[in-house]
């Protein structure tokens, strides 16, 4: 049933809540000395956005992590994603936060709109809508923006697949939707928005006609995206994604008991907060904390997707995404693990991403519910959840009532899971969750009751609509992590490292493992930020690069196959892997600088932070040359070699297709370094000499020698190098991606075939003439 609603001031008033949604679930991040700060965006999303401005115009090479690895190939740059300029007009946790508003209001806008072409009127519509937009795992994702940026076009892709526009229009606006979340940092929403509109053509009619447009979108996107597709393919064919392995996979999947979850909201205890969390062998991943912070769908909106099946097309579609969401997310627990292997799934780590399906499902069918509630339901169908509450009902007066059998049960469940630990902090757990749970649950059976009393009453429309969003606001509190602004400073260390380095720079090695004993705990609010605090200070991750440091170490989330394999092989002797890198400055804990190592001095020193930094007294040169190289047939090889301790890299060269040979002594002067090129004078005795690059190898490395190109080979399994001839000549090393020409060409024709189709019009049939009417 309709509400009417004063006009014109009912226009704005659906998209003014859902903006209003948005700055409750992120706005806090747009307060003055406040910033979203866990996880990736303070360790990876702002030295990426930072390298990209201080590279400046087409950042094709990015000196500053790992040794040397691309950066425009690299998908999650967000290069060619229009939205991310503001991260060069404004402080970064200012356009983080502004951009986290955005994008989920227009997905959430998106969605509002799909719901109201389905028949749904206005609060319906909105309940559905706050329904997916403050759901838990939305909520978590305020540490992943480029996600929230990418996922915002998934809604607009349903509406405009069920538009009236003329079909090449059509065609072309999804086209423009599917490269935008290609190209938004975050490309697995377009698989995402795949897996959307397979279950809308599976339900919904013209089949025929959605397929034909979604084949030719997906064609004509990746068209439009190229200048980003070319490059980014090229990357994964040399990363450790395009190997024959897919390990990540396995990695945070969905447990099996985490679907309790959904209906309670943090039913295994808070992460920072108290009682806490305590069911860590459901945790397998990177982290210590699962990708997704929360799945609480909210008891609330799965009472509301009970009461909205129905057998219509719009409950079929909602509960094929349920489905698909659950099955993947499970992972390798997953009866369709096996898709996982292959791809596109195989490309994108962390199957528990799939839950969003999960959540974009429900939230249909809670408008569905919605409707059906304040239309006054059948008692039938508040049977089942009229049960949930008398069960939830009978739990809490266990727990409360017999207080002793319930902590041998919850005791005998610790055992049971290995798990040592109090069982007084998992009992009051699951006691304040279900609890919080039975109390929402009620609520919305009062507001049953008074619509079968009332049926079609606007106030139990607007008070479905805020139980909804109470429901899932008092979750999302506790699932939004924010810090103070002054985390996304320069420390003191960077200056002071600047004056180390030197011109040209030498490169930083961080020995992880030797600091990560100093670190601070990290288990209440207070004391993450305090880790966030050292973890600046002694440049953790991708941080140095921020500044300016070139480190050999550093996290992403695309490596180099063979930069991988090398770390891998020596990481027991990470000292190995800084020679072969010139890592001149060894960032290690104050404990180990004092043991100290051959050929080691500390430079600088931290007592606070537990920091120490040695600098090798026989640091190699970014450009030096050897007296020996040995030929090696590929990167196995290489490795075997290495790790044998038969090799003198000072003096010798492991180059695979190359040949055995030795040089006299040779020299090398007026060294230069520019992020993506390299050239000194090298005079070479009788026979010649052999160059070596202290950088990652990759496609696009070209060298020059007086201006004649001569070959790049692959040395000690990861880097490069060349022979240089007798005589004194100036060398150039320089990087142009090989794929970005042909990616902006067909960036090109894609924009050219778009503006066709904008422009073309179908011809209508033209209506038959007028019969005259009778005199």
């Amino acid at each position: 049933m309709a509400f009417s609603a004063p006009r014109p001031l009912a226009r704005l008033a659906a998209p003014g809540l859902l903006l209003l949604a948005s700055l409750a679930l992120y706005g806090s991040g747009l307060l003055p000395g406040r910033a979203f700060f866990y996880r990736d965006v303070l360790h990876y999303y702002w030295p990426m956005q930072a390298t990209r401005f201080m590279l400046g115009g087409l950042p094709q090479w990015n000196p500053f992590h790992q040794g040397g690895l691309p950066f425009l190939a690299d998908i999650h740059s967000g290069v060619f994603y229009p939205p991310n300029l503001l991260f060069g007009v404004l402080s970064f946790p200012t356009a983080y936060a502004l951009l986290l508003v955005l994008h989920h209001f227009v997905g959430q806008l998106g969605l509002y709109v799909f719901l109201r072409r389905q028949g749904f009127e206005e609060l319906p519509a909105l309940t559905g809508t706050l329904a997916f937009g403050l759901t838990g795992y939305m909520a978590g994702l305020s540490t992943f923006g480029p996600l929230v940026s990418g996922l915002a076009w998934t809604p607009w892709l349903l509406v405009v697949l069920q538009s009236q526009l003329l079909p090449m229009r059509k065609l072309a606006v999804l086209a423009l939707l599917i490269a935008a979340q290609i190209v938004s940092g975050d490309p697995q929403t377009a698989l995402y928005s795949a897996l959307v509109a397979a279950a809308h053509v599976a339900w919904f009619p013209g089949r025929k006609e959605q397929l034909i447009a979604l084949t030719g979108a997906g064609a004509l996107g990746l068209l439009l995206a190229g200048v980003q597709v070319f490059p980014t393919l090229g990357l994964l064919a040399e990363s450790t994604r395009g190997g024959s392995t897919v390990s990540y996979l396995s990695s945070w999947n969905l447990h099996p008991l985490r679907m309790i979850e959904f209906a309670f909201p943090y039913p295994f205890g808070e992460y920072l907060g108290v009682p806490q969390f305590w069911a860590w062998f459901m945790v397998k991943g990177p982290g210590s904390i699962p990708f997704a912070m929360s799945i609480y769908l909210g008891v609330t909106v799965l009472a509301l997707a009970v009461l909205g099946v129905r057998r219509d097309r719009l409950t079929g579609f909602a509960l094929t995404l349920c489905a698909l969401g659950l099955l993947l997310a499970l992972g390798e627990r997953s009866p369709v693990a096996f898709l996982l292997e292959h791809p596109p799934f195989r490309f994108f780590r962390y199957p528990e991403k799939y839950v969003v399906l999960v959540a974009l499902g429900c939230a249909v069918l809670a408008a569905s519910g919605a409707r059906a509630l304040i239309s006054g339901p059948s008692w039938r169908r508040l049977i089942p959840i009229a049960v949930a509450a008398v069960l939830m009902g009978g739990a809490l007066v266990f727990a409360r009532g017999v207080p002793e059998s319930a902590l041998e049960l919850f005791a005998s469940i610790l055992r049971e899971a290995n798990m040592r630990a109090d069982p007084s902090g998992p009992l009051e757990s699951a006691v304040r969750s279900v609890g919080a749970s039975l109390l929402f649950t009620l609520a919305l059976l009062v507001l049953a009751a008074l619509a079968l009393r009332k049926r079609g009453g606007r106030a139990v429309a607007v008070g479905v609509l805020a139980l909804v969003a109470m429901d899932l606001l008092r979750t999302t509190r506790k699932t939004v992590w924010l810090g103070p602004a002054s985390l996304f400073r320069e420390p003191a260390i960077a200056a002071r490292l600047k004056e180390q380095t030197g011109s040209p720079p030498a490169r930083l090695f961080r020995l992880d493992k030797q600091l990560k004993a100093s670190a601070p705990p990290s288990r209440s609010p207070e004391g993450l930020i305090q880790l966030r605090e050292w973890e600046l200070g002694t440049l953790k991750s991708n941080l140095s690069g921020a500044f300016g440091l070139e480190e050999v170490t550093s996290y992403s989330a695309v490596e180099l196959r063979r930069w991988r394999a090398l770390m891998d092989a020596f990481a027991q002797q990470p000292q190995k892997v800084a020679e072969l890198y010139a890592g001149c400055l060894l960032l290690t804990s104050s404990q180990a600088a004092q043991a100290g190592g051959a050929g080691e001095e500390v430079v600088l020193s931290d007592p606070s932070l537990g920091l120490a930094v040695t600098k090798r007294s026989e640091c190699p040169q970014r450009l030096r040359t050897v007296t020996r190289t040995t030929a090696v047939a590929d990167l196995d090889e290489a490795l075997a070699r290495l790790t044998s301790g038969s090799v003198d890299l000072k003096q010798e060269a492991l180059v695979e297709g190359g040949t055995t040979k030795t040089y006299g002594p040779a020299e090398v002067s007026g060294l230069e370094l520019d992020p993506r090129s390299a050239r000194a004078r090298v005079v070479a005795p009788a026979g010649g000499t052999f160059l070596v690059f202290a950088t990652n190898s990759y496609p696009g490395w070209t060298a020059t020698v007086d201006g004649n190109e001569v070959p790049v080979q692959v040395v000690n399994g990861a880097t490069m190098g060349l022979e240089v001839p007798e005589g004194s000549h100036q060398v150039e090393l320089e990087f142009t991606d090989p794929n970005i020409q042909s990616g902006l060409q067909a960036t090109i024709a894609g924009a050219l075939l778009l503006g066709l189709l904008f422009v073309s019009r179908r011809r209508e049939p033209e209506a038959p003439p007028e019969a005259p009417t009778p005199g």
